[in-house]
């Protein structure tokens, strides 16, 4: 019966209003950024030393690491497709209105109707990227969007491969793995600086999910001199006739 109701948007709701009266579920993954601990200083360093005008959320959830975005007073902009999951969040946070934007709308939908909204910043804004689940990745395309209409964006992106690490990530197969491979075009168009979390995984709290963050030069360089949080990736170039080079 409950597997009939999640496959169906009326179904969905259904769950989504039952979720809402079992205030257990609010602390889902153990917590903001999936209970991690450092990769919540990464973010508060980003909000300290960064001018961050606004945070954009692509897959809410159930909204726990929404809460912890809510909190900085930050406008805050996030979209589910899933209606279970969408309703229970707009339950949760149906007397924050006026600072969570919610929209249950696919991440790419979303990500053009903001970029076309008047109210909305375009410059400076911190985006979460975590929509990504099953064969329909959206994340180049939600890059490619972010960084084409958006003026020096944030961007930090869970589940992602953290090169010689244990960090956990999200692998759908072939060509469908989230790791540098994945979004090489994207980062070699916008010649963006590209960063990971500063601590083995071992000192990691929670979840233990990788993360990355991306974003132009501009900020790559403050990021550099300020946040001790994250550490700049310099990959290893092997030219023919001369030495390794970084």
């Amino acid at each position: 019966m409950i597997k009939h109701l999640a496959r169906n948007p009326v179904g969905g709701t259904v769950l989504g209003c039952l979720d809402s009266i079992r205030p257990h579920i609010s602390a889902s993954w153990g917590g903001p950024f999936n209970g991690q601990k450092f990769r919540q200083r990464i973010f508060f360093d980003l909000l300290y030393y960064l001018p961050i005008k606004a945070i954009v959320e692509t897959g809410t959830f159930r909204g726990t690491t929404t809460a912890l975005f809510a909190a900085t007073s930050l406008p805050v902009y996030t979209s589910e497709a899933h209606p279970r999951f969408f309703t229970y969040s707009k339950l949760r946070f149906i007397g924050n209105r006026s600072a969570i934007h919610l929209f249950r709308m696919d991440s790419r939908s979303f990500l053009h109707r903001l970029a076309h909204d008047a109210t909305a910043p375009k410059q400076d804004v911190f985006f979460y990227l975590d929509a990504h689940w099953g064969s329909d990745l959206p994340l180049r395309e939600e890059l490619e969007i972010i960084f084409s209409l958006w003026e020096n964006p944030i961007v930090m992106i869970d589940d992602f491969c953290v090169p010689n690490s244990g960090y956990r990530f999200d692998d759908y197969g072939p060509q469908n793995t989230l790791n540098l491979n994945y979004i090489d075009s994207t980062v070699s168009t916008h010649e963006l600086a590209v960063f990971f979390p500063a601590v083995d995984v071992a000192a990691e709290t929670g979840a233990k999910r990788g993360s990355i963050v991306l974003c132009a030069e501009t900020s790559g360089g403050i990021l550099d001199a300020t946040v001790k949080t994250l550490v700049r990736y310099l990959p290893i170039v092997r030219a023919i006739g001369s030495t390794l080079k970084t």
